[in-house]
């Protein structure tokens, strides 16, 4: 990577920390781009190189605080020996998002989304990043025979929907319920796929 390569990612990198700490502090609607500019000490030009509009840079920070939710599981899982183990902590890892000051902007984005394909595919692709890091620890837990031998796409989805489902508890709880509620599921869940 060249030297004006990585100050261009630093630039961009510094907007969006900028521009997420407005999001959080205020949602997705109430942020304008000359507030984003004002406080991450940019150009207006710099700011539109990096991202064609708010949308666009709200997806980015979306996927930059998904990425960073996959390392944090992927540092959380390596001390954990077995396929239950991963699947309850898994369970509390996704529940304890609830407390990201992010999500409040995120549902507000997603449900001010416009009819653009691009946006509404790029959001649907960012929901479905847990997808692979619940597939490998079913087929795991299968492969060890710690779980029944279920088709595995099935069983992802359905795990997949079950903490998609949860989620609505967001509305009704505070975190620490809603992490309780994620671990009881992964109860029933298990009932229904560990080997006996």
């Amino acid at each position: 990577m060249t030297k004006s390569t990585d100050h261009g990612e630093q630039t961009k990198r510094n907007i969006a920390a900028k521009a997420k700490e407005l999001f959080e502090l205020k949602g997705y609607a109430a942020t304008t781009m000359d507030e984003i500019r004002q406080l991450s000490g940019s150009s207006k030009g710099s700011i539109y190189h990096h991202f064609k509009n708010k949308e666009v840079l709200f997806l980015y920070i979306l996927e930059l605080s998904m990425l960073e939710w996959i390392g944090k599981w992927r540092d959380m899982e390596k001390p954990l020996g077995t396929a239950r183990e991963k699947l309850y902590r898994l369970a509390e890892h996704y529940a304890e998002d609830f407390r990201n000051p992010l999500l409040r902007a995120a549902e507000e984005f997603s449900g001010s989304e416009s009819g653009d394909h691009e946006i509404r595919d790029k959001l649907l692709a960012l929901t479905r990043m847990h997808y692979p890091i619940f597939q490998q620890l079913l087929e795991e837990g299968m492969q060890s025979g710690e779980f029944r031998p279920i088709p595995l796409e099935d069983l992802t989805f359905i795990l997949f929907g079950l903490f998609g489902g949860l989620s609505v508890s967001y509305y009704n709880y505070e975190t620490d319920r809603i992490v309780g509620l994620y671990r009881t599921a992964i109860d029933v869940l298990l009932q229904g796929i560990e080997k006996n």
